[in-house]
Order: structure tokens, then C-alpha cells, then sequence
């Protein structure tokens, strides 16, 4: 047990980080749930459906780019307050494009409000984990998985959330999650902004010019190892598949086995409920298993729990939602443990290391969708299923090229 006490606006500030994960978990997670009412509202197919999810990716892109170089630089309070505002702001925009937009029009005006909620989400993810470890660095181990839990907690609930405000009879109704997670987030901003003001003094953004004295050297050094390439290419693979689950997975249960709309969404959401569980228990197994053991072993199953998810017979729908969870619950600390250990070989250089994982996520997220979509179109759905649980396979081979020594950058 530490001894690091907790004043009230830290106890507040955490508390509001929780909700802040769960929000963008929500925000993401959503995506793959509401795809039909999309589509039919734009008059769109799979591919330019998967177009949304890329551009918004772009935003991410240039975001992780910049924070990357200079995110050492920043108060990550600030950063955190203003990407949750973007968020909102574009919840907002998109909530209310069906009020100006007649149905099978606005499809390029979706596109550029996405651009807009990728900029404010991938600031939140790549500002949270350095803010949160600033703040409470003797509670850094406990609070951080329990940061990420909320993510997966916000996409378990994303699914559910979005078919109980949308309705696939009325396509415009695509737009109310939307609304409702801007309203929310711009909400929960406010107070953001308050408990930022009051808890500044006790943090190390106190006085932001150490802080700027010490980032000062070249912040891209660490791509010079190879070993950064090699956590960025593990890191898309693996995101590959996921963001490839989240865009697409609700609406191959539809599609290929007839479910409702309902019973498609709650295929998502068992997902994440495997991932919320392990991100709960994951310090305990950080403490009995070498991460990158861990990562190896818990994503090489999860490849065999998928293959038997992707050959069982259609009929079987209670043994793919167990083959579900479970897949889930091997990968759900998937990406935190790359975090550890792209951080742990690059100790003096963590803001830029994470930009690795974080670039990876962003270019998943550009890509994938859009690939899925075309291979959607041309071969099926299940053939884009298999394409993915390809990718997942790579990820872990990726890592296994990887020497891991602590070699800081000088």
C-alpha cells in the first residue's frame, strides 16, 4: 500500500478520467452497432461506410503525430479538457446532421465531422495514460488499468446504448447516440475544466518550465530503433482485428446469420465484456507472468478461439457468444501491455514510445475498415473475418522478432 495521499479535487480528477474513457470507449465502440442505420440513411454500401471510420482516422493521425513530438511539452490536464470538448463538439454536429440533411444525402458532411471527432478522441488516448501517471505516480499501477477498464466498459455498453436509441426503422435515428455522448461529454467538460483549475498546484504542471527544459531533446530519436517499427507493426495488426470487430461485427451476425438487430449489437458487447473482466484482473497477472510471455501466449489462443468461432455451425449461437467472451477476455489487455513494454525499452523517451502504439491504432483505424468493407463487397463477409484473424496471427509473430533490452536513448 502507498502512502500518497488524496486530496479532493485529485479524488475528483480521477473519477472524471474514469467517465472521460468511458465516453470515448462509448464514442468508438458505437461505430460497428449503428453501421445499418448509417447506411441506409447516407445510401451507402459497405465500402464508403468503412470510408467513415477512415477519415476519421486521419485526424488521429496527424494528432498522434503532433503530440508525439510534443507532448512532453504540454500540461496533459489542458490537452485531456480540450480533446474532450472536440469529442463533444463533434457528438454534436454529427447528432444533429438528420435536422438539415434529407435521407441518402450528407455523407460528405459525416465524413468531415468524423475527421473533427478523431482529433478529440486520440488526444484523450494519448494524453490520459502520461496525465495519469504525472498525477499519481505512487497510484499509477492500480489507476491506469482501471482507466483502460472504463474504455472497455465504455465499449461493452456502446452497443446496447446505440440499440437502444437508434432504430433501424428510421435510418436519421443513427444520429441520437451521437447527440446524446456530445451532450454528455461537453457536460462532463465543464466540470473538467473546474477540477483542472483547482488541482493544477498539487500536480507537476505546476511549473510547466522543468517540464520543457527536460523534453527539449529530439523526441523522434527513439524511430531510429528499430524496435519502435516493430511495436507500431505489432500494435496495427492486432488493432486491425479489433477495429475490424468493432466496425463490422454487429452487422455480420445480420447479415450472414439473420440476427435481429439487437441480438447482433449484444454480440459486440460480449466481446468487451471478456476485455472488461482481464483489464480488472490485470495487475494481478502483470505480477505472476512477463508481459510479453503474456501477450504471446493470450493472443496466439485467442487466434484458435476465433478460428472455432468463425467454423461452428450457424445454428450453434450460444457456443459463438462463449467463443466471444472468451476472445475477448484473452485479448482485452492486449494494447496495455504493449504500452508496458514499448515504455519499459524506451524509459527515457515514454511520450514518444507511446506514439508508436498510438500511430498504430490511428493507422488500424484508417485502414482496416475500409479494406473489410471492399473485401465485404467483393467476397463476403466471412472471407473479411478471416482476412483479420490473418492479421491477429501476424501481430504475435511481430512481436516475437522483437529483442527487448532497456537501452535508453542518448
Amino acid at each position: 500500500m502507498n502512502n500518497e495521499s488524496l486530496s479532493g479535487a485529485k479524488k475528483l480528477l480521477i473519477v472524471l478520467c474514469f467517465f472521460m474513457y468511458l465516453l470515448y470507449g462509448m464514442y468508438f465502440g458505437g461505430f460497428g452497432a449503428n453501421s445499418g442505420s448509417m447506411m441506409s440513411f447516407f445510401g451507402i454500401g459497405e465500402s464508403r461506410q468503412g470510408m467513415i471510420m477512415t477519415v476519421q482516422s486521419i485526424g488521429c493521425i496527424v494528432m498522434a503525430v503532433v503530440l508525439g513530438i510534443a507532448g512532453e511539452r504540454i500540461n496533459k490536464l489542458k490537452g485531456l479538457f480540450f480533446g474532450l470538448m472536440i469529442m463533444g463538439i463533434a457528438g454534436l454536429l454529427i447528432g444533429t446532421i438528420p435536422a438539415y440533411t434529407a435521407p441518402g444525402n450528407g455523407y460528405a458532411t459525416m465524413l468531415c465531422f468524423s475527421v473533427f471527432g478523431g482529433i478529440g478522441y486520440i488526444m484523450i488516448d494519448l494524453l490520459m495514460n502520461g496525465a495519469v501517471a504525472d498525477v499519481f505516480r505512487e497510484r499509477k499501477t492500480t489507476y491506469l488499468p482501471f482507466v483502460h477498464a472504463f474504455y472497455g466498459g465504455g465499449s461493452m455498453l456502446a452497443p446496447l446504448f446505440v440499440s437502444l436509441l437508434a432504430d433501424p426503422s428510421n435510418p436519421a435515428s443513427f444520429s441520437v447516440p451521437y447527440l446524446v455522448i456530445g451532450i454528455f461529454a461537453l457536460m462532463l467538460g465543464a466540470v473538467f475544466y473546474f477540477a483542472v483549475r483547482k488541482v493544477t498546484p498539487e500536480t507537476p504542471y505546476a511549473d510547466m518550465a522543468p517540464i520543457r527544459a527536460r523534453a527539449s531533446a529530439n523526441p523522434i530519436e527513439v524511430f531510429r530503433d528499430i524496435r519502435a517499427w516493430q511495436y507500431f507493426l505489432c500494435c496495427f495488426l492486432y488493432l486491425s482485428f479489433q477495429t475490424g470487430l468493432v466496425a463490422w461485427l454487429p452487422r455480420f451476425f445480420e447479415v450472414r446469420y439473420g440476427a435481429s438487430y439487437e441480438t447482433a449489437n449484444s454480440m459486440l458487447t460480449l466481446y468487451f465484456l471478456g476485455a472488461l473482466v482481464i483489464r480488472l484482473i490485470s495487475p494481478a497477472i502483470y505480477k505472476r507472468m512477463p508481459v510479453k510471455r503474456y501477450y504471446l501466449l493470450s493472443v496466439g489462443a485467442s487466434v484458435a478461439v476465433f478460428v472455432v468461432f468463425l467454423l461452428v455451425p450457424s445454428q450453434s449461437l450460444i457456443i459463438r457468444r462463449i467463443l466471444l467472451i472468451t476472445t475477448g477476455l484473452l485479448q482485452g489487455i492486449a494494447v496495455p501491455s504493449l504500452q508496458l513494454l514499448v515504455t519499459d525499452d524506451f524509459a527515457d523517451r515514454t511520450a514518444s514510445a507511446s506514439s508508436a502504439i498510438v500511430l498504430g491504432v490511428s493507422l488500424s483505424a484508417l485502414l482496416a475498415p475500409l479494406i473489410m468493407g471492399n473485401i465485404i463487397e467483393s467476397a463476403g463477409f466471412m472471407a473479411a473475418m478471416w482476412f483479420i484473424t490473418i492479421l491477429l496471427l501476424l501481430s504475435a509473430a511481430v512481436l516475437l522478432t522483437v529483442r527487448n533490452r532497456k537501452a535508453a536513448i542518448k
